[in-house]
């Protein structure tokens, strides 16, 4: 029965590990947006790039809910 745990374990860090990462990218994405005057242009002119800025977005918030809701979650039950 350890042996599984310790596979959901793993599977559960591969999984928080990876909507970290994907939040970072969206982080970066915005950092950049808001330093590059031209991106900004091209956001606004380009519908394709308006759907990615509306994903990225997407991703952002909850991305950053998931981190929190998850860490809250870890601090108060901790083992």
């Amino acid at each position: 029965m350890t042996y599984v745990l310790s596979n959901l374990e793993v599977l559960v860090k591969k999984i928080w590990l990876t909507i970290g990462g994907i939040w970072l990218i969206s982080v970066i994405y915005f950092l950049i947006y808001i330093n590059l005057p031209a991106m900004q242009l091209a956001v606004n002119e380009n519908g394709f790039l308006s759907l990615v800025h509306g994903i990225m977005d997407l991703i952002l918030l909850g991305g950053t809910f998931a981190l929190v809701a998850g860490g809250l979650y870890r601090l108060f039950h901790r083992r």
